[in-house]
């Protein structure tokens, strides 16, 4: 039986968290507003943008470019953040720290919510990077429940935290994601709405496959097993997908033998939609492709770097973003060579 998609039960609307709690006649509304130029500009004004660097980022806004060049604009502007974008988009591992360490200082009542919103941004994609889906969902939720309807980032975060849950795996949730953010941003770029489709489409496919969850817990399995993780519990997940296989495979050949021809039923579900490569650009923003090799840096660095680096999180960092950061370099450090 397929999975239940046809109900209001919006995948974005969980992350959204007050949307969620919506009565039933409100939650046909749109949660995201369209981006509001005119409070950017004047936020931009109070930092030292010149009239002439606005009347160029306008133009930007014109040709359908806001999100880049809002964030290339908020770099130019805020140093740090730059800074922090930079060692994401150069894969360096120690990208999360400085972005959240932006996002943790600018969660005060005077602080930048503008900042906030980019570097929230950044860390999610840089996790992403770092194939850790599970701390993306968790700052892209944040960005979803604080700081939407502020920035041009609205449509790519809901994409990315649709990605992430397919990435988990979260089938189902990754399917009703990916639908809404199609419903909900009908004007995103085509080339964004193109790779949804196809993932929606694909997630979709696999709920009435005999090979459904299968292909999951093979997700999960593979994942940990890339990051040398292989105690017990996932050697169990290796015997248990064995035996399912051993099952299917046995109802596939009873069907053929009965139908004396073509095994019957659905085929495995399509492999997942390959990353696009980075476009060139100062910034990520608009772009749909991961920056490799996070892990691997990691991996070949000196073990006295790395775990200068740990020590730089308890520095820096309080809270659960230190929670979050430490989860990250431990799924890195199970992957390191």
């Amino acid at each position: 039986m397929g999975a239940p998609l046809n109900h209001r039960a919006i995948a974005l609307a969980i992350a959204l968290g007050a949307a969620a709690a919506s009565p039933a006649q409100d939650q046909d509304r749109n949660p995201f507003q369209p981006f509001d130029r005119d409070a950017f500009v004047a936020h931009v004004k109070i930092l030292g943008a010149s009239d002439e660097v606005i009347a160029e980022f306008l133009a930007d806004c014109d040709e359908g470019l806001a999100g880049r060049a809002a964030d290339d604009l908020l770099r130019d502007l805020v140093p740090a953040l730059d800074e922090a974008a930079v060692l994401a988009e150069d894969g360096d591992p120690r990208a999360p720290i400085a972005l959240l360490k932006l996002v943790q200082d600018q969660g005060a009542a005077d602080g930048d919510a503008y900042v906030r919103a980019h570097a929230r941004y950044h860390a999610g994609r840089a996790f992403l990077d770092a194939d850790d889906p599970e701390r993306a969902v968790e700052i892209l939720t944040e960005f979803l429940r604080q700081d939407r309807n502020r920035t041009p980032l609205d449509a790519e975060v809901a994409f990315f935290y649709a990605t992430s849950l397919a990435d988990i795996p979260e089938p189902q949730s990754a399917a009703i994601a990916f639908t809404d953010y199609l419903r909900l941003f009908p004007t995103a770029p085509e080339r964004f709405r193109a790779v949804a489709m196809q993932r929606k489409a694909e997630l979709e496919s696999q709920f009435d496959s005999p090979l459904h969850g299968l292909a999951d817990v093979m997700k999960g399995v593979e994942r940990d097993l890339k990051k040398t993780k292989t105690g017990d519990p996932v050697q169990t997940e290796q015997l248990e997908i064995v035996e399912k296989l051993k099952e299917i495979i046995e109802k596939m050949e009873e069907q053929e033998r009965q139908s004396s021809g073509a095994p019957g039923g659905n085929q495995p579900s399509p492999a997942p939609a390959s990353s696009s490569a980075l476009s060139e650009g100062a910034s990520r923003v608009g772009t749909l492709g991961k920056v490799p090799g996070v892990s691997d840096r990691w991996g070949e660095m000196k073990d006295k770097d790395r775990e200068a680096i740990e020590n730089e999180v308890n520095a820096r960092l309080n809270g659960r973003y230190r929670e979050l950061v430490e989860a990250y370099f431990e799924s890195l450090n199970k992957g390191k060579k």
